[in-house]
């Protein structure tokens, strides 16, 4: 792996501020030990290992942000949101990190979300050795959760905290149905930027969240006044020459977007629909690009709604560990279709489609597109070909 070197200041300054951010947890300082922490996370280059990290010198930044977890969670004891995305960041530099798989399994085990509690405590066993600090907490958590049945709500508990954590809501998901303004020609954004509008029903849905948080302490504006002042957050970047390749014309789109970060937010919780025009056969072709999250929340949505011939799932739990429904998949994108574009596609006019996996570029990861989706994946891909002509 790169690295590149810190520098002696900086890892001067990085560990006085721990140093002083332990003194402050230790005085029961919460706020000053956080601000302390936070610096110290900052001086750390984005994307890319420091050789001071390497050669120990400076702690990892998987350390500080279990610190920073540790104390939002009160030791993984409280179920916040900001948390368990500390937390899911730690294991994103360090997959393998004890305290971190073992901190947000608690928590989620208390959730009662036992199929991703028990894949993080059995990694926090795995990694740990007889003896260790963890190693008894997590073997007895991984025998009581045996007895224990995952609640389904929801599937991808770790996510959809996250989306919360990000769009700083303290009820629900905050995430709506955006579209592209009808006038928008878009046929040649296949690779640009294209700016997306929320339906009144998505506005309506932020505003009542918008309107709870401020009631408890968080004040927010209408989603109205926020929206004209930060367009730029709710601008779609396609990129589908390297997600689909050539072939294919882009002619509509729409998406799930979460309040406040818009799509400021990491790749597995994005969720984006393409109506298409295949070049070949002058007929109509539907892409989804989505993370697991997402996607749970719109396929519960469309299920739930008497407009749609869709009242199935994608995702279920079984033994707590969690499945997914290639067919359904299939059926909710043909859905999808309908809600986004008002298209009435069935299963017959399907000529060709497929289900790819993507992993998404993280610290570890570079990007990565496969032909058969797993439910490790960060994202899903599918792709349906159909026989309706764009000819009028």
């Amino acid at each position: 792996m790169d690295a590149i070197e810190l520098g002696k200041e900086k890892a001067q300054q990085l560990n006085k501020f721990i140093e002083l951010a332990t003194k402050c947890i230790d005085d029961n300082k919460r706020d000053d030990a956080i601000s302390l922490l936070s610096s110290a996370i900052s001086q750390y280059p984005a994307g890319v290992m420091t050789t001071e990290e390497i050669e120990g010198k400076v702690p990892s930044r998987s350390e500080i942000l279990i610190k920073l977890g540790i104390i939002f969670t009160e030791s993984g004891s409280t179920l916040d949101p900001i948390g368990v995305h500390l937390f899911e960041q730690a294991i994103l530099y360090d997959q393998k990190c004890v305290a971190a798989n073992y901190y947000l399994g608690k928590i989620l085990m208390n959730n009662e979300n036992i199929a991703e509690a028990n894949e993080l405590m059995e990694r926090a066993l795995h990694n740990s050795v007889e003896g260790d600090r963890f190693y008894g907490p997590s073997q007895k958590a991984i025998e009581e959760m045996t007895t224990m049945t995952d609640s389904k709500d929801p599937i991808f508990a770790i996510d959809y905290l996250i989306g919360q954590s990000m769009s700083h809501a303290i009820i629900d998901s905050p995430i709506g149905t955006f579209k592209k303004m009808s006038f928008d020609k878009i046929e040649n954004k296949y690779d640009d930027n294209v700016q997306m509008f929320p339906t009144d029903a998505t506005t309506e849905k932020l505003n009542r969240i918008r309107e709870f948080n401020s009631n408890h302490g968080f004040e927010q504006s209408s989603f109205e006044e926020f929206l004209p002042a930060h367009l730029p957050l709710f601008e779609e970047h396609n990129q589908l020459s390297l997600m689909l390749g050539d072939g294919y014309t882009l002619i509509d789109m729409g998406a799930e977007i979460y309040d406040v970060c818009g799509l400021n937010i990491e790749s597995q919780l994005t969720f984006t629909f393409y109506k298409l025009i295949n070049q070949s056969t002058k007929c109509y072709s539907y892409l989804l690009l989505a993370g697991k999250s997402p996607l749970e929340l719109k396929d519960r949505q469309l299920s739930d709604d008497d407009n749609f011939e869709y009242d199935t799932h994608i995702f279920d739990v079984y033994k707590n560990k969690i499945f997914f429904n290639s067919d359904n998949m299939i059926k909710f994108t043909l859905a999808l279709s309908k809600d986004y574009f008002n298209d009435n596609i069935s299963s017959d006019n399907i000529t060709n489609q497929s289900i790819s996996g993507i992993k998404d570029e993280t610290f570890n990861q570079l990007l990565e597109i496969h032909d058969e989706f797993n439910i490790k994946d960060s994202r899903v891909r599918i792709l349906i070909d159909t026989n309706k002509s764009s000819k009028i």
